[in-house]
């Protein structure tokens, strides 16, 4: 027994062996008793005549019978026949006062294994008699144990092969624990770790498959309740799990309060523990429930369970892969498949369902270049051909097929490889997405006609706004005209002055809409080609000499803006230049007049200067109350920007705004 090991049995012990002494002189049989009992390895229970003895064996653990040949009812040889008849195997030794030949050529013949006469030194006949007993009950137990064994291998290969058919790993495992427990005379079994770790919900994959005759069930334990004892019991015992080797647990030798406790529940004497691995990982144990003593295990039934618990890790691990990785891939919506040496080892449901081709033509005579349209074949081939030479790790294509119907197909195709017994594999799915592309292409085409409509409406509303610009400026441009024959009508100057003055302010607004009517994009106007019109148009509306005032516009780069602040900018130019023609040149006096355009901090900035008379010493540009003054600054203030004026070699007017670049609604 291991120090360590409470209640824990695995060494090869001695066990007492039970025997059965038939003899209808008591005196003697209880001698024999008295020194076969000395010895330790025997327990005798006397019987004086046949029946006794036959009735005691019908319900007594017996290994071995000594039987005296002469006893008056039932004779030795009629007692060995009928044990025959019940137990062709169980050790029979004749004893007989008589040395007669044909006595123990009789007691041979009818099945006895020994013939021994009762001799004068008793202590030298029992020492014989004990020797013949151990040989003959270690040779019956090595014979049961190899016919246990030969029954259990049975036992397995019959559930081995129902495995490789495909028959249900629970189901099957159930069968086979009844069966080895019909065997060896095991009242119940479980395999795998009954231990529970929360409530299992259906559908869970089971942890361990028990069996239980539901036989020598006591104090209100019925089977339903086996698995929660099962799991008690390797609570119980599972400091021992971690051990690689078989053990035994048996009752009353020195187990532990809580084991004990589970043993009595069930009404049982022993537990053999075998340790069973799934894959990698230790699945659990094998475990047999005994009524009676179970002190060891012969080598023939440790070889037979061990072949058991292989079986049952290879299976198991066969059948969680099945349950966890192989059933998902038979129910995927996505088409996989498995290709070794350029064919199809495998496809599921799906691919063959998107070809229409079932399982079995297209493993046999189909190749996966093959059942795409050839203008991606080459394309397919290469693809493979790179992952197999390693150049790539995989593949993600989108190619046509067509369906065994003669429909159109597209697919999105992934490819990888990986190696299975050192052999290369590639493993691949597809995806059926002709719904995806067919609503693409619809959704392509329905885009092209909404852009089409929206181009064509585009025109439409640029034309009409085309035509609002053109309209508005010829208007405006009447306007300007009328108010010029008026002009020529009236005599006086002061009137003249102030229909130019407006005409001018007209202009400057027309402008704005003939350089919209010119652009592209019916928004923006060149601010520099704007002024530089609308000075032009003033002084040509002066009449003036030609080289008189020198009219100059530079910008640093090219400043668009929208009509919103083209023509407030327009009417301050008007004033500006209108201001500086009739103030700050003296009569017939030449000038010029500069603009520059820049930017500054992310705004524009206009620089205006003149080369006149300049300010007058008192001004101040917020009090003064002049027309033109109070128009620059509402305009100024309209496009929300700055305006400052000084004097010196002329008046200079610097105009700061921000550039907003609106969207300008066609509605």
């Amino acid at each position: 027994m291991d120090s360590g090991s409470t209640g824990i049995i695995q060494s090869q012990v001695v066990t007492i062996i039970p025997i059965l002494f038939v003899d209808d002189n008591r005196e003697l049989a209880n001698i024999f008793q008295f020194y076969l009992e000395k010895t330790g390895l025997f327990t005798v229970h006397v019987c004086l005549d046949g029946d006794d003895a036959l009735e005691f064996l019908n319900g007594n653990e017996v290994q071995a019978i000594v039987s005296d040949y002469d006893m008056p009812e039932m004779d030795g040889i009629t007692l060995l026949r009928q044990v025959r008849n019940l137990h062709p195997q169980l050790p029979f030794i004749m004893l007989t006062g008589n040395d007669s030949k044909e006595i123990a050529i009789e007691a041979l013949n009818a099945g006895a294994d020994f013939y021994q006469n009762k001799g004068e030194d008793l202590e030298i006949q029992v020492l014989d008699l004990s020797h013949k007993i151990t040989i003959l009950v270690e040779k019956a137990r090595a014979e049961a144990a190899i016919q246990r064994k030969d029954r259990i291998l049975e036992v397995i290969g019959h559930t081995a092969g129902r495995l490789l058919k495909g028959e249900n790993f629970y189901a099957e495992m159930m069968v086979t624990l009844r069966d080895i427990c019909q065997v060896t005379s095991a009242v119940g079994a479980f395999i795998g770790n009954p231990i529970q770790h929360g409530e299992e919900l259906p559908g869970d994959v089971p942890n361990v498959v028990t069996w239980w005759t539901g036989e020598g069930m006591h104090n209100g334990t019925y089977p339903k309740d086996i698995r929660n004892l099962f799991s008690d019991l390797a609570i119980a015992t599972s400091k021992h799990w971690d051990k690689d080797e078989h053990f035994i647990l048996t009752s009353g030798t020195e187990t532990s309060p809580s084991e004990q406790q589970v043993l009595d529940t069930l009404n049982i004497t022993s537990v053999v523990f075998l340790p069973v691995s799934s894959g990698n990982e230790r699945w659990g144990f094998l475990s047999l429930f005994y009524k009676e003593s179970k002190i060891h295990l012969s080598d023939p039934e440790l070889y037979a369970f061990s072949m058991l618990t292989k079986l049952a890790g290879a299976a198991r691990y066969r059948a969680y892969m099945e349950e966890y990785f192989k059933n998902p891939v038979e129910k995927s919506l996505v088409g996989v498949f498995l290709i070794k040496n350029n064919r199809f080892i495998y496809i599921n449901p799906r691919f063959s369902t998107i070809f229409g081709y079932s399982r079995t033509d297209i493993i046999r005579s189909k190749s996966l270049p093959g059942l795409f349209e050839e203008e991606d074949v080459e394309l397919v081939m290469t693809t493979l051909s790179d992952i197999q030479s390693g150049w790539r790790e995989n593949g993600h294509l989108e190619v046509k097929a067509r369906h065994r119907d003669g429909s159109l197909i597209y697919l999105e195709l992934y490819v990888t490889m990986f190696r299975c017994n050192d052999s290369p594999c590639l493993i691949g799915n597809c995806l059926d997405i002709t719904a995806r592309k067919e609503a693409e292409e619809k959704a392509r085409a329905s885009e092209e006609l909404l852009k089409q409509n929206m181009l064509t409406s585009l025109h439409e509303k640029e034309t009409l706004l085309r035509e609002i610009h053109h309209r508005v400026k010829n208007n405006m441009q009447i306007i300007a005209s009328l108010l010029r024959l008026s002009g020529f009508k009236s005599g006086n100057p002061e009137v003249h002055d102030i229909i130019r003055d407006c005409r001018n302010r007209i202009f400057s607004m027309t402008s704005i809409h003939e350089k919209l009517y010119e652009t592209d994009d019916l928004v923006r106007v060149p601010l520099g080609s704007y002024i530089r019109d609308i000075g032009n148009r003033i002084i040509l509306e002066f009449e003036m000499e030609e080289g008189r005032i020198s009219y100059v516009v530079q910008e640093d780069e090219p400043v668009l803006v929208d009509i919103n602040t083209g023509i407030p900018i327009g009417l301050i130019m008007n004033e500006l230049i209108t201001n500086s023609i009739k103030h700050a040149f003296p009569v017939d006096g030449k000038g010029s007049i500069e603009v520059s355009l820049s930017s500054d901090n992310g705004c524009k900035r206009i620089r205006y200067h003149d080369t006149g008379v300049g300010l007058p010493i008192d001004f101040h540009s917020k009090k003064h109350t002049s027309l033109g003054i109070e128009l620059i600054h509402n305009l100024t203030h309209q496009i929300m920007g700055t305006v400052s004026f000084t004097s010196g070699s002329g008046m200079t007017c610097v105009l700061s705004f921000p550039v907003q670049h609106r969207v300008t609604s066609f509605n």
